[in-house]
């Protein structure tokens, strides 16, 4: 098997692990989505779509939008679509995008900085994607003096979590 082919296996495999068995979030889910602009538009955008039908809205500059409507999403909804972003930095479309890679590890610490617990409890389904950010700042083309070191805050968000 080809190099190439072997790491699609791999990220695909990664996406099935972090979607395994998620219902999504209905209207009881979203409740008080209507208090703040952006989770509205959020709303307007990925209510009664699935992890896969949402990843169209994330790269090429949109997932930094994302980042800021799930940052203050309700918990469950935050939970479900953190998983959609997730998918979409393992993918191949993240490649070169740094604005997707950063946002993604902005969103988790910020979030479990706003609400504990909130990253904490589905942690154990980020952690693939996180070792992968960590292990390949090069290839979402994120220097360091920008961006910030990505193992060091993958590093750093284990501790927060307590993983």
């Amino acid at each position: 098997m080809s190099s190439r082919k072997h790491r699609q296996t791999a990220r695909l495999a990664a996406e099935a692990e972090v979607t395994h068995g998620l219902k999504i979030p209905d209207e009881s889910a979203w409740y008080g989505y209507e208090e703040d602009l952006d989770v509205h538009y959020l709303h307007v955008l990925f209510y009664g779509k699935s992890i896969e039908e949402v990843q169209g809205y994330f790269g090429e500059g949109r997932s930094i939008e994302r980042m800021d409507e799930l940052l203050f999403a309700p918990r469950p909804v935050f939970q479900y679509y953190v998983r959609a972003f997730a998918c979409f930095v393992m993918s191949e479309a993240a490649a070169g995008d740094s604005d997707s890679a950063s946002p993604f590890l902005s969103l988790l610490e910020e979030r479990e900085k706003r609400e504990p617990g909130s990253v904490r409890i589905i942690f154990p389904a980020l952690k693939e994607v996180l070792a992968f950010i960590a292990k390949n700042q090069a290839y979402f083309d994120a220097p360091v003096d920008i961006y910030g070191d990505f193992n060091e805050r993958v590093r750093k968000l284990y501790e927060t979590c307590d993983a």
